[in-house]
């Protein structure tokens, strides 16, 4: 078999991901080659709001059959998806987020007035509502940059994905993992997503090595939740989902500036597209 071009961005978390999928499709008898391809997020020419600046150049590699694969975060993918692509969720880890500080203290340990790094609306919207007191600080950049800002003492903590800091080996760091049941995450937080051409015949070969049946309903109930909020990372929602056996617990938030909105709702593996519809009326007020 020819070999698997995987497209990644060119960060340590990015590389990280894509060598997970390529280990992957290693053992399974593939022979891979990471290409490297620095999107317009990596440049930092990118509005805030257009979440394909960190998807639009892998994609354009997969159309343009320069790659056979791309490897995302899930939740950096756009909620409009180009229909000549397909998508693949393989691997998942803990969706929680974490708060990194000097000492290992949960978000209600923290001293009054800390300053706390982090570019999430959701975010800052979650801390705002548990610790009104505390300083949120627009923090952005890659991982390592991130913990640099607070090795030199210009932040007290930061809040970044527990996936993030497995994948990169940093459990040295003092971490407080935020139950995702209240410090509720993102949509799609820690899984990793595989897109590819549709049109690729040597994709076909691969499929069966790259499913994951818990993880692909996982991130299929996510991002419908993003569709059916009509948007993506950027804005303050967040979702915890639970599988256990044919049981699903969906929790959603949601805040519009002036208020904060919890829903929960069970439903089952069947009917979680009702479940869904529920959840996010609830959260609408609709």
């Amino acid at each position: 078999m020819k070999k698997i071009v995987i497209a990644t961005r060119p960060s340590r978390l990015a590389l990280i991901q894509a060598e997970i999928i390529a280990k992957k499709l290693e053992n399974c008898g593939f022979q891979s080659e990471i290409l490297k391809i620095v999107t317009e997020g990596d440049e930092g020419k990118y509005d805030i709001n257009r979440k394909s600046a960190f998807t639009q150049r892998l994609e354009n590699a997969l159309i343009a059959g320069k790659a056979d694969l791309a490897v995302h975060s899930m939740k950096d993918l756009p909620s409009e998806r180009d229909k000549r692509l397909g998508i693949l969720y393989p691997v998942e880890d803990d969706p929680a987020d974490c708060l990194i500080a000097k000492e290992k203290l949960d978000l209600f340990e923290l001293p009054e007035g800390s300053k706390i790094g982090t570019s999430s609306l959701r975010r800052k919207a979650l801390i705002s509502l548990y610790r009104p007191d505390l300083k949120v600080i627009d923090l952005r950049g890659n991982v390592d940059t991130r913990l640099k800002r607070l090795e030199e003492g210009k932040f007290d903590a930061l809040t970044l994905s527990c996936a993030a800091m497995n994948r990169l080996g940093l459990e040295t760091y003092k971490i407080k993992r935020l139950d995702p049941r209240y410090f509720l995450p993102a949509p799609g937080q820690g899984i990793i997503a595989v897109e590819y051409n549709k049109e690729n015949d040597k994709i076909k070969e691969l499929e069966e090595f790259l499913y994951n049946e818990r993880t692909n309903l996982r991130a299929n109930i996510e991002a419908e939740f993003n569709e059916l909020m009509q948007g993506g990372c950027h804005f303050p929602a967040g979702m915890y989902t639970e599988i256990n056996g044919e049981n699903v617990l969906l929790k959603g938030y949601f805040s519009d500036g002036s208020k904060h909105i919890f829903a929960t709702v069970m439903t089952d593996k069947r009917n979680y597209k009702q479940g869904l519809k529920d959840l996010v009326a609830e959260l609408k007020g609709i």
